[in-house]
């Protein structure tokens, strides 16, 4: 007949030791580790929509800066050509004071004598 004697074993903590666990901790641990599991998960999904919510965000403003730089330029392109004309207009000044210069700086025109009274 085999041996009938039950079988022990050492076990830390167990109900004899210094500040051993009640009955039944295990199983509240157990469940105190599933609420903890579904609020980390909780805060996880928060995060998540905080993600989202910064990215759609994000997206909005991006559209409005690239709005906002066709604007500008537009704006540029027309400086730009409003600059060129007034280039051009300052070069047709340069020009025609350069001419005037040209004119003053020539001697003058000999005098006309005057037709002689007999040829009237």
């Amino acid at each position: 007949m085999p041996d009938a004697r039950p079988r022990l074993e050492v076990v830390e903590g167990g109900a004899g030791a210094a500040g051993a666990a009640p009955p039944g901790a295990a199983q509240q641990a157990s469940g105190g580790n599933r609420s903890r599991a579904v609020v980390v998960a909780w805060a996880l999904a928060g995060l998540l929509a905080l993600a989202v919510l910064g990215f759609a965000q994000q997206g909005r403003r991006a559209e409005r800066l690239t709005a906002r730089v066709g604007v500008l330029e537009a704006e540029l392109a027309a400086s730009e050509a409003a600059l060129e004309a007034h280039r051009r207009h300052l070069d047709d000044v340069r020009g025609a004071v350069s001419e005037l210069q040209e004119l003053v700086g020539r001697d003058p025109a000999p005098r006309r004598t005057p037709p002689s009274p007999g040829l009237r």
